[in-house]
């Protein structure tokens, strides 16, 4: 539409121009205006059209969107001064949004920035204007993404598709990379990836086939990068792969399954670290066969235990092959044992000591029968001991034997346990005996007589004593080394006694000897106390002599003694009540000891302290007197004036006189022969009699 106004002034143009406006209004349809056609002060005026904005171009950056247009331009050449920018969801359709940020309201620029453009593909339009006069609306631009996010890379597909456990046992493995931008993304331009740290590897697309090769464990990174440049963030996909199958397994199953293993078999071995074991035990022919499976340690190590029960008896065969994670298995190790679940018979007894005594005791011997290679055990216990005391020997075709120390049993009954075990390890029933622990010797007494003297029975003396009852005792009477005399004699109850012929041994000190034996074989002994004899010579006296002191030969006086002399020891207390057997034996003190001589010349010898058995002595026939009267030697004062009687413990006795107590002694001219007669029952210790003799040698006092 045009218009044309000539009337009025130059001056009046804006207003004119303003009504037009008005009168056509400012909306998009309105592309023409007038406007003056000269410069004069008369108005002039021409139409002119405002041309159509230009299609935009629009480049991103994330969310920001740069839109760019050409300038436009009326047909008569007038510029645009400014442009509003809007976005429309679609390229055709829809409902234009103003844009915003850089591009809100009028741009008077040929290009604009619309930042934080929520996400989705967006197209652009320019209007141009000239002051309130807006022109027509652009094409819409190309769609343009405002994409701020990374697309999304994920491992589709791995092929061939891993075990359960994440393991592929062949290679090479594809794994297979997509991408996705997302509805409002600006599409996956390519995905990167790198292979066990490797060189960085980029495919174009949203898809990526990766071969991945070789033994191991291998790491895969990728992402994907969109078309405006976004990247996504690393991942990571693990690839196991594994074709080598592992070594068989190794294990050495127990030589026999017996009836003390046989529900649970223990087996154990080493495999590859994780693998799993699987075990399978048969019987002769594979009648039967038990399995089981297990899993070896981190360090290959493996147990498990089998019931082998339904297994029929002989060989069991095993068989262990290893599959490890991949699927891979293993060649199979194969090992073989012995079923034996049947017990052996009991043992037989051949040999057991009816006692276990003091002599064996030490090492007691104990024999039987069993199965030939059996191992044997027997053990023996007694009440009250601490611990049976055990002993093995393996069984031959021809027995078995142990030797025992039954040294820490306590004595009593002796119960023997003997069980046998076969070379499977099955164990018979026990079988048992006993017999009797004793190693306490026979205690034994022995009472013989003191001598054997001419009084006695030398072919029949008499020896008893006590022993354990029902032992027989052997009595022995020796005379030193060479001599001896034995007698067997059986106790009655505990006591014994018997008479022993001693006429072929000589005279001296005799030892007796009782020795017996106990049912257990302990030996006991006794010797009788005290010292014993045979002495079968009477003593004698073989010498009578008068000592004369210094004094006046052949007078009787103070200081002289006389001496008995016997063959061999007289029993001191046939002399003097007091005395004993035992060393020197004296009588003395003020006037305990009195000799006197009657005139017959008798000596006698009486004590106050003891009854003195003396007997007397006959002097002689020469006159020992100066005057009528007996003669008296008593003694009183110090010791050098007493009288004594002195017997040396051997052979001799001593007589001598003190000082004076009456009388007086003539001097005797020729010396005599003295006579003595002893005391009565006068005999040695052995209680032989005083024997007779003769004297015939001569003194004097």
């Amino acid at each position: 539409m045009r218009f044309l106004l000539l009337r009025r002034p130059s001056r009046r143009l804006p207003w004119i121009v303003t009504a037009l406006l008005l009168l056509l209004g400012t909306g998009t349809a309105a592309y023409a205006f007038w406007a003056s056609s000269t410069s004069s002060s008369n108005a002039a005026a021409a139409a002119d059209t405002l041309s159509p904005g230009s299609k935009p171009a629009v480049t991103a950056a994330g969310s920001a969107l740069t839109v760019t247009w050409a300038g436009g331009t009326t047909v008569n050449g007038r510029a645009a001064t400014g442009y509003t920018v809007a976005r429309y969801s679609a390229a055709t359709g829809g409902t234009a949004t103003p844009a915003t940020g850089g591009c809100a309201g009028t741009v008077t620029t040929l290009t604009c920035t619309e930042l934080s453009v929520p996400g989705g593909i967006w197209y652009y339009t320019v209007t141009p204007a000239i002051a309130l006069w807006t022109g027509a609306e652009s094409p819409r631009s190309n769609g343009t993404s405002s994409d701020s996010t990374a697309p999304v890379a994920t491992v589709s597909g791995i092929s061939p598709t891993p075990n359960a456990a994440g393991w592929n046992n062949t290679s090479p493995v594809s794994v297979t990379v997509t991408a996705d931008d997302g509805p409002a993304g600006s599409g996956v331009a390519s995905i990167s990836y790198a292979l066990d740290g490797g060189a960085q590897q980029t495919v174009s697309g949203a898809v990526a086939n990766v071969p991945v090769s070789g033994d191991g464990t291998h790491t895969l990174t990728y992402f994907a990068t969109d078309n405006v440049g976004n990247a996504g963030s690393a991942k990571s996909q693990t690839v196991r792969i594994d074709t080598q199958a592992p070594a068989a397994p190794a294990f050495t199953p127990p030589a026999y399954v017996n009836a003390g293993n046989v529900g649970a078999v223990p087996l154990t071995g080493t495999a590859e670290a994780g693998s799993k074991v699987t075990l399978v035990a048969s019987d002769p022919g594979s009648a039967h066969s038990i399995s089981a499976t297990v899993t070896a340690s981190g360090t290959g190590t493996w147990s498990a235990t089998l019931d082998l029960s339904s297994l029929n008896q002989g060989t069991v065969t095993y068989s262990a092959t290893a599959t490890d994670a991949a699927g891979n298995t293993s060649p199979a190790k194969t090992a073989t044992a012995t079923k034996d679940t049947v017990a052996p018979a009991a043992a037989q007894f051949s040999s057991v000591p009816q006692y276990v005594n003091s002599a064996g005791v030490g090492s007691v011997p104990i024999s039987g029968t069993a199965e030939t290679g059996a191992v044997v055990t027997v053990s023996a216990m007694s009440p009250g001991s601490a611990a049976a005391v055990t002993g093995t020997a393996t069984a031959t075709a021809s027995g078995w034997a142990v030797n025992l120390n039954l040294t820490s049993l306590r004595d009593g009954a002796v119960t023997y346990t003997v069980t046998v075990a076969d070379s499977a390890g099955n164990t018979s029933a026990p079988a048992t005996t006993t017999d009797t622990k004793d190693t306490v010797a026979p205690v034994l007494t022995i009472t013989a007589p003191m001598y054997v003297n001419l009084s006695s029975n030398v072919a029949a003396v008499p020896v008893s004593g006590t022993t354990e009852a029902g032992t027989v005792v052997n009595v022995t009477v020796r005379n030193g080394v060479s001599q001896s005399v034995t007698k067997q004699v059986t106790a009655t109850g505990t006591a014994w006694s018997t008479t022993m012929d001693l006429s072929t041994l000589t005279d001296g000190t005799l030892t007796y000897t009782a020795a017996a034996t106990d049912a257990a074989g302990n030996p006991g002994t006794a010797t009788a106390s005290g010292i014993t004899a045979k002495d079968m010579v009477a003593p004698t006296v073989t010498a009578v002599t008068l000592v004369n002191s210094g004094g006046t030969l052949g007078k009787v006086e103070q200081g002289d003694s006389l001496t008995i002399q016997f063959s061999e020891q007289i029993d001191a207390t046939k002399i003097c009540s007091n005395w004993t057997n035992s060393g020197t034996q004296t009588l003395s003190g003020n006037n305990n000891v009195t000799v006197n001589i009657s005139t017959a010349n008798l000596l006698t010898v009486t004590s106050t302290s003891c009854t003195l058995n003396l007997g007397s002595i006959a002097l002689g026939s020469n006159a020992k007197y100066a005057s009528a009267g007996a003669l008296s030697f008593s003694g009183n004062g110090n010791a050098s004036n007493m009288s004594s009687v002195t017997w040396d413990g051997s052979s001799i006795l001593t007589i001598k006189l003190g000082k004076s107590g009456g009388g007086t002694s003539g001097t005797t001219t020729t010396p005599d022969a003295p006579t003595y007669t002893p005391g009565t029952g006068f005999a040695d210790p052995a209680g032989n009699p005083l024997g007779s003799f003769a004297l015939t040698a001569t003194s004097r006092f």
